[in-house]
């Protein structure tokens, strides 16, 4: 019988309220050991066993069968979608400092209010365990912002993603750094920004990629050229250094831009946004080509067909 739980709440992500209740700068521990291993999924230093799917649906509300925290003994976790749009997956799972996570979760204090938003939730995270059961958390960034556990609904929904990522992104830094499946002519031009998932979609670690030049609103009509790996290498080595801030900066909506599409070697997708003075990276920060990376950009959309 597996050990399952999840809900629906929060499709529209009040940001604001995440950002001031939710935050977390969370350490997720220790990372893997060594023999690493090719398989982004697997643990770099012990054979986690059968490693966790994503769950078919998503529970409306808690489970009074099930325990009011996530059981000790899980050997992967796995962020999976809820509400459409949200977060986009990775599609390895944490295999290492799974405990951390769970950690993360059992550590929000139980809280009793009722929510009355009955909305889809922001992400789900599946726990799996040696014997193939599984324990599903849900967490929104709405309005309550909490996190619903079996039973319980807990405080607190974004210090738990937070967690999770971190540790997924020390677990990968431990294993050769894959190379894209995906070929650029299979990129969207319409592809959305990471949400909630940083530093997973880090534009510094792009493998594949193109630039996509036209109408904002209208990104399935935009003009697109291939940035070829010696440049893209070139862009890379840049964002690294010509970046500023746009925080508290007026920038008037232009509807036609440059902006940056991509995959890193792990699937993320990758999305720099065009803004009013540079490329966005993360958050407010922007990249400003300069140099031998402003004339590969210009020479790429020019050539945009």
């Amino acid at each position: 019988m597996k050990r399952t739980a999840g809900w629906a709440l929060g499709a529209v992500v009040a940001l604001a309220l995440a950002a001031g209740c939710d935050g977390s700068t969370d350490d997720p521990g220790a990372g893997p050991g060594s023999g690493a291993t090719t398989d982004p999924s697997a643990s770099a230093s012990t054979d986690p066993g059968p490693v966790v799917t994503c769950p078919d649906d998503v529970a409306l509300d808690p489970d009074p069968a099930l325990p009011d925290a996530v059981p000790d003994g899980a050997t992967s976790v796995r962020l999976c979608a809820a509400a459409p749009g949200e977060v986009t997956p990775p599609l390895d799972a944490l295999t290492t400092n799974v405990s951390g996570v769970v950690q993360a979760v059992n550590d929000q204090p139980v809280v009793t209010r009722h929510c009355s938003d009955r909305q889809l939730p922001t992400y789900q995270l599946a726990f799996g365990y040696p014997d193939g059961t599984s324990f599903v958390v849900a967490g929104r960034y709405t309005e309550c912002g909490e996190l619903l556990v079996g039973s319980a609904r807990r405080a607190r929904a974004a210090p738990v993603l937070d967690r999770f990522v971190r540790a997924l992104k020390t677990q990968r830094a431990g294993l050769p750094r894959p190379s894209s499946s995906v070929r650029a002519a299979d990129l969207d031009c319409a592809q959305p920004p990471e949400r909630f998932t940083w530093p997973l979609a880090d534009p510094t670690e792009l493998a594949v990629a193109v630039l996509c030049v036209g109408a904002i609103d209208e990104p399935a009509k935009a003009r697109r050229a291939t940035i070829g790996s010696d440049d893209l290498a070139v862009l890379e080595r840049n964002m690294a250094t010509s970046t500023t801030s746009t925080e508290g900066m007026f920038c008037p909506y232009n509807p036609r831009g440059r902006w940056i599409v991509g995959v890193n070697g792990w699937g993320d997708p990758i999305t720099m946004e065009a803004g009013c003075v540079g490329f966005g990276l993360h958050g407010a920060e922007v990249w400003i080509p300069r140099g031998r990376a402003r004339a590969i950009v210009q020479d790429l959309a020019s050539r945009a067909r």
